[in-house]
């Protein structure tokens, strides 16, 4: 194994702090409170009512294989990249829920669509790295 770049440590541990944030808002929306839903409009709380379970839990997979495949790669493990490709599965899913079935850019604006383009070049972004890892010789 070739020695692992310290700029992708980095990467990974920014990258892990991304992911475990994203998993405190998965698992929010998952334990939100009567009060906080009646606090929301009207057309929010409807989105809310109408989103798919399985886009939710299409949520939680992508941040939780998102932050093992953080780890996998502060770890040196090649498990990253198949991590990587189910947290992209994941969010491709959820965004499948929040954009087609339940049209979140009509409640909430174009910033929910710049937000998730965002989450997805990351996504796509840590999977092309741990690729690359592997293929160097970085990870195994």
């Amino acid at each position: 194994m070739n020695k692992t770049p310290m700029w992708l440590v980095v990467v990974a541990v920014v990258a892990l702090f991304w992911n475990l944030i994203g998993a405190a808002a998965v698992i929010m929306n998952f334990m939100i409170s009567p009060e906080a839903l009646a606090a929301m409009s009207t057309a929010q709380q409807q989105m809310y009512a109408d989103t798919p379970s399985w886009s939710s839990y299409a949520s939680l997979l992508a941040v939780v294989t998102g932050s093992l495949g953080c780890v996998a790669l502060l770890m040196k493990k090649a498990w990253a990249v198949p991590l990587f490709a189910l947290s992209l599965i994941g969010l491709i899913v959820q965004n499948i829920g929040i954009f087609i079935v339940v049209d979140a850019v009509a409640v909430l604006g174009n910033t929910v669509l710049f937000m998730q383009s965002g989450v997805a070049i990351i996504a796509i972004g840590l999977l092309l790295l741990a690729r690359m890892a592997k293929q160097r010789g970085w990870i195994a």
